[in-house]
């Protein structure tokens, strides 16, 4: 992690001299975030909103619960997908720019009836990193009281140990798991259950010099109404939520 941070500190630098702003980026969440392509639909929006700015991006990728961290310390100039619950004062944070729609999956076959937060108690769960500071206090009170739980970075691994009936279940964003589950079987959502149980999740940009953050918010605003935001949804065959 040393040699990220270096590479971070020098370029942070060079962020605060010119247009070019460093931007921690949790690893892989496809469709949001394509690390090897560096790509997605979530980074590219925040790329063309500050790009009418007149700023360009540095991505570095780094494990989610990172990001603040960075952020908080001065070591990069923007955060990707930011809230409150992450410890961010604040004066720190954009207006909401994305929604993630956090699940609970299990497979049709275990017939699971989860119909709340509370229902998952008793049972396995493999969430991704941070579930359990993001989804709120009761989720925390389920995992604690479950029967395994785990945190992972690396999503596709959620998907796999869900797939391969080694959880009971997996919590993550809806439009990831149809995502990563394509790329192993056909027609992934015919071989599970979705429970919504959680309320959608709002995500801000994090910011190291608060100072942009109001053109940031008025240009992200009339982005959100012009055909190139509706052209991005498309590329991504991404379900905007309100």
């Amino acid at each position: 992690m040393s040699v990220v941070i270096c590479f971070v500190l020098t370029f942070s630098a060079f962020a605060a001299q010119g247009k070019s702003l460093v931007l921690a980026v949790g690893w892989n969440k496809p469709p949001y975030i394509m690390a090897s392509e560096n790509a997605g639909y979530e980074l590219e929006l925040v790329r063309q909103v500050l790009r009418r700015m007149g700023h360009q991006l540095d991505p570095v990728y780094v494990p989610f619960g990172r990001s603040a961290d960075l952020l908080l310390r001065g070591h990069v100039d923007l955060a990707l997908t930011m809230n409150e619950r992450l410890a961010i004062p604040p004066e720190q944070l954009s207006d909401v720019y994305i929604h993630y729609q956090n699940v609970a999956i299990s497979l049709k076959s275990n017939s699971l009836e989860i119909k709340d937060v509370s229902g998952l108690r008793g049972h396995s769960i493999v969430a991704f990193q941070n579930a359990s500071l993001l989804l709120g206090e009761e989720f925390a009170a389920a995992a604690s009281h479950s029967g395994s739980y785990v945190e992972l970075p690396e999503q596709l691994s959620q998907v796999r140990m869900l797939l391969d009936n080694r959880t009971d279940v997996a919590v993550m964003d809806v439009n990831i798991f149809r995502y990563l589950a394509s790329s192993l079987v056909e027609d992934p959502l015919s071989l599970v259950d979705i429970h919504r149980v959680f309320a959608a999740s709002d995500y801000r940009l994090g910011f190291n010099d608060r100072r942009l953050i109001p053109l940031f918010n008025r240009t992200l605003e009339a982005f959100m109404q012009s055909e190139a935001h509706a052209e991005l949804l498309k590329k991504y065959q991404f379900i905007a939520l309100q």
